[in-house]
């Protein structure tokens, strides 16, 4: 996994968005809870990460999660 760090510029954008409530994490979490269980029953994919890029909130084609399983294979 790469150890990149944000720059001081990106950090302040994301603190400030988080700060404005322009992305607010409690109610992402509700609205994907929602569909937490559908998704489990349908076998949609449905995904939430919070990572040092900051935010990914996606269905399928999300990201792809087994890169090494990829390789192998391709």
């Amino acid at each position: 996994m790469s150890t990149g760090k944000r720059s001081a510029l990106q950090q302040q954008v994301v603190e400030s968005l988080l700060e404005s409530k322009a992305i607010n994490l409690e109610a992402v979490g509700a609205t994907l809870s929602k569909f937490g269980e559908r998704s489990a029953i349908d076998g949609d994919t449905l995904v939430h990460i919070i990572n040092r890029r900051f935010l990914w909130a996606c269905g399928w084609p999300g990201p792809e999660l087994d890169v090494f399983e990829q390789q192998v294979d391709g």
